[in-house]
């Protein structure tokens, strides 16, 4: 469960938990058993938060300006336009590279932030040294995120 990438639009800090359970148990109650998937909190993974910072550092301002689920971010809330929501990408990045993922499932709505992560996977790669495998698209949709 992503709760990092809810805090980009600022929810009620009190209800984050509880939507938390909430995709918990709709992950549950659409077939995912618990016994055969590994289900985890976003944040109760440090590396996550670390691979993030070392990727924002791979990440151009311009680039993540373009996003286009940003722009309609900005045009809805323009009073919030903070940069957990510019750098919403590399924080999803982080969450596929971090598995080192081959297949990525997603939506057609989150295709270029696929294509957005498998830069960032070449462009670390290149500088650190071989570690991220080349992302391809699969053709399962994504799991919502908590938002």
């Amino acid at each position: 469960m992503a709760d990092w990438h809810a805090l980009t639009t600022h929810p009620d800090p009190t209800s984050l938990r509880g939507n938390v359970y909430r995709v918990l148990a709709e992950n549950i109650a659409s077939g995912l058993d618990p016994e055969k998937v590994t289900l985890y909190v976003q944040s109760d993974i440090p590396e996550i938060a670390e691979l993030y910072l070392l990727l924002n550092m791979l990440a151009y301002k311009g680039e993540l300006e373009k996003v286009p689920t940003f722009k309609d971010k900005v045009r809805q809330n323009p009073d919030n336009v903070n940069a957990g929501l510019l750098t919403y990408p590399v924080l999803m990045s982080a969450d596929i590279l971090i598995h080192r993922a081959v297949k990525v499932p997603v939506g057609k709505d989150q295709e270029q932030h696929l294509e957005m992560s498998r830069n960032f996977a070449q462009r670390f790669n290149s500088r650190y040294g071989d570690l991220f495998p080349n992302l391809i698209r699969s053709t399962m949709a994504m799991i919502s995120y908590v938002s």
